[in-house]
């Protein structure tokens, strides 16, 4: 097969967080595909400080406005720079750098859209410090979605070498999760979930299975009848209109063992521990997020932003790494479709 290189985008998440340190580590690592362009849309002060704290010789190579393969630089860090409010501090959280993050994420949307670049990755950002500067979105899955043109609910995926998950639904109180559970909610998911697997997964006939809410599914409604109600008529339904192998509801505490893994291709679970448990039990470090149902590309290392440990040269990359590698074979499967 013959190599094909694509420009990946990289947010620069917060700027006080691990998010720096990660990308330059990612970018110089020798796991990282080769056929990878990235480019971080960042600010180069804050990229100068991370390379000093971790004794990055590499250097700077400045993009300006669009990005095309012209303005690359091999072996060097590309950069599309945008403007810092204030100098950086590794490890201090603080709400007025919410402008430079949006900002960074909405020059990669814009840029994904109007340049050769092929996918987005973001780096992570703290919600508790972005939703006290007022940012009225949960985090970047609906606030990407607000930057789509498509009109459809964004779906997060979960991604491991032997696991796919999706969270029904995401960042929301325990107690919550039976009310937002709905027949068109469950639905709508699996079919972004047949369409994604078939177009970004390369995966011609996707099987889906569904878990239940409750312990052993209900069991027929003993233990609560949401199973009965809204899960098993959605999956019916859903049956009829998608070209896809669907099982469920499948009790969450058998739906992860080895064998079972073999008879499906996505897991979708009810609420967010359900889908993030097995994901970080098997592969704590390599776990990728996806957000499914938007007109571009986009994954994400599964962490946080790592305040504690941000300039310490400590932090981990290999799930930047993996969102990156993710990010490109998406965007070679996309263009096959």
């Amino acid at each position: 097969m013959k190599h094909i290189t694509k420009v990946i985008l990289i947010s620069a998440g917060d700027p006080n967080s691990i998010s720096t340190e990660i990308t330059i580590k990612a970018i110089q690592h020798s796991k990282m595909n080769k056929n990878v362009k990235p480019v971080i849309v960042s600010n180069s002060k804050i990229i100068e400080d991370c390379k000093k704290s971790i004794g990055s010789k590499i250097q700077l190579n400045e993009i300006k406005d669009k990005v095309n393969f012209s303005d690359f630089k091999e072996n060097f860090l590309n950069i599309l720079s945008i403007k810092l409010p204030d100098d950086n501090i590794f490890g201090n959280r603080n709400t007025k750098y919410a402008s430079f993050i949006k900002d960074s994420i909405i020059t990669c949307v814009k840029t994904e859209m109007n340049s050769v670049a092929s996918a987005i990755v973001t780096n992570p950002i703290s919600k508790n410090m972005m939703h006290r500067s007022g940012f009225n979105f949960q985090g970047h899955t609906d606030f990407l979605a607000s930057l789509s043109k498509y009109k459809k609910n964004p779906v997060m995926m979960l991604v491991i070498k032997d696991l796919k998950t999706i969270p029904l639904t995401i960042h929301v109180p325990l107690k919550n999760v039976p009310k937002l559970i709905s027949k068109n909610l469950l639905e709508l998911t699996i079919s972004i979930a047949q369409e994604s697997l078939v177009s970004l997964f390369n995966i011609s006939k996707p099987r889906i299975i569904i878990t239940g809410l409750n312990p052993h599914a209900g069991e027929n409604g003993d233990i609560g009848d949401e199973e009965k109600k809204i899960i098993v008529p959605a999956i019916s339904e859903a049956k009829k209109k998608q070209n896809c192998f669907l099982e469920g509801p499948i009790s969450a505490d058998t739906a992860f063992s080895s064998e079972k893994r073999k008879v499906y291709d996505v897991a979708i679970c009810m609420y967010h521990d359900q889908a993030l448990i097995p994901i970080k039990t098997l592969d704590f470090f390599n776990g990728v997020n996806v957000t499914l149902g938007l007109d571009f590309i986009r994954t994400s290392p599964d962490h946080g932003t790592g305040f504690d440990i941000a300039g310490k040269n400590i932090a981990n990359p290999d799930s930047l790494i993996a969102a990156i590698n993710l990010a490109y074979e998406m965007s070679i499967n996309k263009n096959n479709g």
